[in-house]
């Protein structure tokens, strides 16, 4: 829930600044709030699906074939990666928007 309202804070903030032509916080902030927040929501998701994970493999032994419990946990589990693929995905975008801003000085690769 938390990364789905960060997510949707971020959407709107691209829409603000792709409208307005300017960001919501002065930019070296807010390339840095991007870049930190990406990475403690990767690693956020990462935890939470590994502990879903062994939770899971520990709950397998009550499982019978074809069982909905089983298999809505392997889905939420396969969902759970994914969005964690996502979201390593921008912490690794917003990491070179920050290096081009430190090298550059925009946030921009020009």
């Amino acid at each position: 829930m938390i990364v789905s309202v960060y997510s949707l804070f971020e959407m709107t903030a691209a829409v603000w600044e792709i409208s307005r032509n300017a960001t919501l916080l002065p930019e070296i902030c807010q390339v840095w709030f991007d870049f930190i927040h990406d990475q403690v929501f990767a690693y956020l998701l990462l935890s939470a699906n590994s502990a879903g994970t062994e939770m899971a493999r520990a709950m397998k032994g009550t499982c019978t074939d074809g069982t909905v419990f089983c298999v809505q946990s392997d889905i939420a589990i396969a969902l759970g990666f994914f969005g964690f693929l996502f979201s390593g995905v921008s912490a690794l975008l917003s990491g070179f928007r920050v290096v081009c801003f430190i090298i550059n000085g925009s946030r921009f690769y020009v």
